[in-house]
């Protein structure tokens, strides 16, 4: 109460003043946007797409070319240059390619994976490219974009099953983790569903039912459909009526037992960290007795992908040998991800390009042109 109490009275705070205050992610990029641009001056291209990485005699990054007012312009890198232009989540062809779906990214729309391809031109290794920031999301409206979905799914009252009606994974593991079994379980294919029960409606925050007018376009493409019992809720998506029945009742009994006798539900401090604290004897599970039950169609989502440059200790890009190219750099989701395929919790993105962009910037300083 005293956090929410704080946060609201800044926000109220920079309404009276007139200050646009921002928080999370936004206020991270500010801050270096006023350490860059506004304390030191450094000009800000925005629009000025790259096109291709300038090279000397010796095979070492010297500069760059980028498309600038529809001219191509040079701009040279004495001391090297840093790829971090993210992955290729909204590359359609190269999802197909490397992962063998279409995808349904939550990501930023811009990023096609050019910084990649570029690189890989120039010589660079690459890795990881099947895999991604996998994870639940549920499916777009049309006009509308992905709803990537975590603590949702981890709430008592709810399970998620498959297109037979049946369960394949804890759904309160990581995202990355669940993402790798509806790929094991078929193909990343689905369609899945999040069934909860009336008490997971009326108890818990749901980050896609903010916007009125979403719920409303979900609920008229088939997203999210509604019934006062079980047996009706699974004709509506498709599913037999005797398969989801019988999951759930063996996922009650869970429930009452408290142990998850399939996927381990609610085993580890992970899970219970997006639990209700206040069910138990299993904070993540609760059975589903109470209409309305809604179901939520769920597809394969990502937040990115986890495939790019091979890179070393100091963010500089590597050959298929080992070798080192120099004056190229790269970091962020534009490297191979250094968590390998595993989530081991929040920040495993941002940290490691932070980390490895300032040990690749203080590499950068080292050079001397």
């Amino acid at each position: 109460m005293v956090r929410g109490a704080q946060v609201v009275g800044r926000i109220l705070g920079g309404v009276v003043t007139g200050k646009r205050l921002v928080g999370i992610g936004t206020a991270w990029a500010t801050a270096f946007c006023k350490a860059v641009v506004v304390d030191r001056s450094v000009p800000l291209w925005l629009s000025s797409p790259l096109e291709s990485l300038v090279l000397d005699d010796d095979g070492r990054v010297v500069g760059v070319r980028v498309r600038r007012d529809g001219a191509e312009v040079r701009i040279d890198a004495r001391r090297g240059v840093m790829l971090a232009g993210g992955g290729f989540e909204a590359n359609t062809a190269w999802r197909k390619e490397y992962h063998g779906i279409e995808g349904a990214p939550s990501g930023n729309p811009g990023n096609l994976g050019h910084p990649i391809a570029v690189a890989q031109d120039t010589g660079a290794a690459l890795e990881l490219m099947d895999d991604a920031w996998w994870g639940a999301s549920l499916a777009a409206p049309p006009g509308g974009g992905p709803a990537f979905i975590v603590g949702e799914r981890s709430m008592p009252y709810s399970l998620m099953v498959d297109s037979r009606g049946k369960r394949f994974a804890n759904e309160s593991e990581s995202y990355v983790d669940l993402g790798h079994r509806m790929l094991e379980n078929d193909g990343g294919t689905g369609p899945y569903w999040l069934i909860t029960d009336a008490r997971f409606t009326r108890r818990y925050f749901r980050t896609f039912a903010m916007d009125p007018r979403a719920m409303k376009a979900m609920r008229a493409a088939g997203i999210v459909l509604e019934s006062r019992t079980l047996g009706d809720l699974a004709r509506a998506i498709g599913v037999e009526p005797a398969a989801l029945l019988e999951t759930v009742e063996r996922f009650n009994g869970y429930a009452r037992s408290g142990v998850d006798g399939e996927f381990g539900r609610g085993n580890s401090a992970y899970d219970r960290y997006y639990g209700d604290p206040t069910v138990h004897p299993n904070p993540n599970l609760g059975p589903l007795l109470k209409g309305t039950f809604t179901a939520y169609r769920v597809v394969l989502g990502d937040l990115g992908t986890k495939g790019g440059v091979v890179t070393d200790a100091d963010g500089r890009a590597l050959r298929e040998d080992g070798s080192v190219i120099e004056g190229l750099y790269a970091s962020g989701n534009t490297s191979a991800s250094v968590m390998g395929r595993t989530y081991p919790g929040p920040g495993s993105t941002i940290a490691p390009a932070a980390v490895f962009g300032l040990r690749a910037a203080r590499d950068m300083a080292r050079q001397v042109r």
